[in-house]
């Protein structure tokens, strides 16, 4: 169960999106602009941002620093979204800071504040306290007027570039990346990953824009198959993508000097320590092209589940599953699904459509659940992902093929993998050789 504080900051404020640099500006300088003085790397785009974040965050706590990562949404509970490579951020360090916050800003300020510039004060504010050595923010929406741009970033992170949050970003691929390109600083490195998964306009806007501020652009090379850490061996071009756009950051990070602990061996260091099973598993690597074996009671299943929430997300899981053949015999494999209400479902469907046998719907408990209405995707809609479990359980046509495949919204992913601890399923991550 959360605590008050969070509910309370989560029920009024999840929702309101207030893009603009001035109110967050004004609540640092109240506060002594925490986290300006830390390096730090920002991660836009439109898809890859978790995993490329996460790629990273377990990199720096290979090479023996302490990192900060802070990310959105979150799967289960509200701290997810506030890691440090060597802390537990409890609840109670939560509950501390927002009310610390509370008494240290004018209350017209305070309520002023959006959900996502509360989180961002937060985590800076939680970073300084735990002194960390360097910190990862992942931009929430856009880039150019998304709070984590208050600062200037060390080296700016591009993942991708699709067609998500229109109504805030534009219409085309050119103006949402113009607007993810505005982390991008004069004279700073910026590692632009999505030349494999993202259009030429886009490709394009990206470059032009980092020529005209004299961006130090960067587009990193693959990692051929055997100079890969072992357990990414086996994963699919965009995850490897993504892990050769988080080390080339790391790069630029060691070149640009602003963090004195990472010599410039770090990299080579990180690369031969990334296996290692102390280091952390960052929470925004869950879900992402993620392959499960659940068990109860002796019953098991191979899931394989994926948190493409946009159509540009579902193009990538759809050429993932053909490149990595998880497949059953009949070419498709049956799937668990929920999109959130304001998301392209169609779109997604679209995408995808061509490797799905059999479907069940599920809504999830939030006030951007399906509301049972959209018949644009085949299969029963249930109430709950408890519901569409036990039905999947149960449908005799399901029970040969393996994987399951379940896919959505991050809200929906984390309500299957909440669903799976209440629930008492033991969950393993599945690795192959």
């Amino acid at each position: 169960m959360e605590p008050s504080e969070v509910l309370e900051l989560f029920d009024k404020r999840a929702t309101v999106i207030k893009p603009g640099l001035e109110r967050i500006s004004s609540a640092l300088a109240t506060l002594g602009w925490p986290g300006r003085q830390t390096p730090r790397i920002v991660v836009a785009g439109t898809n890859g941002k978790g995993s490329t974040c996460g790629f990273l965050f377990r990199l720096l706590s290979a090479c023996e620093v302490r990192v900060g990562l802070f990310s959105s949404p979150h799967l289960i509970e509200f701290r997810e979204r506030i890691s440090i490579s060597d802390t537990d951020v409890t609840n109670e360090v939560i509950v501390r800071q927002i009310r610390d916050l509370k008494s240290q800003l004018p209350d017209s300020l305070w309520q002023d504040l959006t959900f996502f510039e509360i989180n961002t004060i937060l985590a800076l504010r939680i970073f300084d306290q735990f002194n960390t050595d360097v910190n990862i923010l992942e931009v929430g929406l856009g880039g150019r007027l998304d709070c984590v741009n208050v600062y200037d970033p060390d080296v700016s992170v591009i993942t991708s570039i699709g067609l998500d949050h229109q109504e805030f970003l534009g219409d085309s691929h050119a103006a949402i990346a113009r607007e993810k390109a505005g982390i991008m600083r004069p004279g700073k490195p910026v590692v632009w990953g999505g030349l494999q998964f993202s259009n030429q306009e886009a490709h394009e806007a990206i470059l032009n824009y980092a020529l005209e501020i004299n961006a130090q652009i960067t587009i990193p090379e693959n990692i051929e198959k055997p100079g890969l850490p072992a357990m990414l061996r086996n994963n699919p071009k965009f995850l490897v993508r993504n892990f050769c756009v988080a080390l080339a950051a790391l790069d630029q990070l060691i070149a640009s000097g602003h963090c004195p602990k990472l010599d410039k061996d770090a990299s080579k260091f990180a690369l031969k320590h990334f296996d290692d099973a102390h280091l952390p598993w960052p929470v925004t690597l869950k879900g992402r092209f993620e392959q499960l074996i659940v068990s109860k009671e002796g019953k098991s299943r191979e899931l394989l589940i994926d948190v493409c929430h946009n159509p540009h997300g579902a193009r990538a899981l759809s050429m993932a599953l053909e490149e990595m053949q998880i497949i059953n015999d009949g070419g498709k494999l049956p799937c668990l699904i929920s999109v959130l209400s304001d998301k392209d479902a169609s779109g997604i469907w679209t995408e995808i459509r061509g490797k799905i046998s059999d479907v069940i719907r599920f809504k999830i408990p939030s006030s951007r659940s399906w509301d049972g209405q959209d018949h644009r995707i085949d299969g029963p809609m249930m109430e709950s992902f408890a519901s569409a479990w036990e039905r999947a359980l149960s449908e005799g046509q399901w029970q040969n093929q393996s994987p399951w495949l379940i896919f959505g919204s991050v809200a929906a992913v984390g309500e299957v993998f909440s669903f799976f601890r209440r629930e008492g399923w033991i969950v393993d991550r599945k690795f192959k050789d």
